[in-house]
């Protein structure tokens, strides 16, 4: 991995609930700041990277993407789509 994709993938575990991996994934599709992360629509970086991911992602990664844009903890999001 270059250094420039290294340092992109740890600002973006800057964001609450973005590890590693999710950092990593989100790199792949494209969203390379944190910045551009919470611009963004949680719902539709999820499908992203459901397809990504050959269909199959567990909801919880949905629930880490909005607690980032929201800058709140991902158990948080669960009842957000419920309302």
């Amino acid at each position: 991995m270059n250094e420039e994709k290294q340092e992109l993938i740890k600002k973006l575990q800057t964001l609450l609930n973005i590890g590693p991996i999710t950092a990593e994934r989100l790199y792949s599709i494209g969203i390379k700041t944190p910045e551009q992360m919470k611009q963004s629509d949680p719902q539709e970086i999820y499908e992203k990277l459901k397809i990504n991911e050959g269909g199959i992602l567990d909801k919880c990664v949905l629930y880490q993407l909005q607690g980032a844009v929201l800058d709140i903890p991902w158990w948080e999001c669960k009842n957000l789509n419920k309302r």
